[in-house]
């Protein structure tokens, strides 16, 4: 079995670490360049910002944060 060959990052042609992640049903997919510290995320192939991906995470996550008084 060959693994497959590492992506490489736009900015600094550095390969780029990529954690997939099922959520819903689809794929949540965070892309890193260790060396200049690009992050991008994409849900159900579609680009998304973190804050959307952390939303997506939390909705499903089958726990909810308390609002403190």
């Amino acid at each position: 079995m060959a693994l497959q060959r590492a992506e490489r990052c736009g900015a600094c042609s550095q390969e780029l670490v990529k954690i997939e992640m099922l959520v819903d049903g689809r794929d949540l997919v965070m892309v890193s360049c260790q060396k200049c510290d690009t992050r991008m995320w994409t849900h159900a192939g579609e680009p998304i910002d973190l804050a959307d991906a952390l939303d997506e995470v939390g909705q499903h996550a089958g726990r909810r944060k308390l609002k403190q008084s």
